[in-house]
């Protein structure tokens, strides 16, 4: 078993951090639909309950949590794999430094 330091040597481990993105902007642009409206109404259409001000901030990425439900009718709607639907992202987190007078 690899650790992040074995994979990633030149990055102390306590400094990476990964954030977990749903990727839904892209697929929707990808699959032309125009607008988180246009996406609640498909998603109604197919029996998902979830409301227009709840999609915006999943499809912001704002959200705190959502219903896993919503999964399988994002894969249904955009054909797509789980894998498809979400991007790794990793980054350093950095000490903010304030001078003090």
């Amino acid at each position: 078993m690899h650790t992040i330091s074995a994979v990633l040597p030149e990055i102390a481990p306590a400094h990476q951090r990964i954030r977990v993105v749903l990727r839904l902007r892209e697929l929707m642009a990808e699959h032309k639909i125009r607008s988180v409206s246009a996406l609640h109404r498909i998603l109604i259409s197919k029996k998902v309950t979830v409301s227009h001000s709840q999609l915006l901030r999943i499809v912001d990425n704002k959200a705190d949590h959502w219903k896993v439900e919503f999964l399988s009718a994002f894969i249904e709607v955009f054909q797509c794999s789980e894998s498809e639907l979400f991007k790794i992202e990793r980054y350093i987190e950095t000490e903010e430094i304030t001078a003090s007078t």
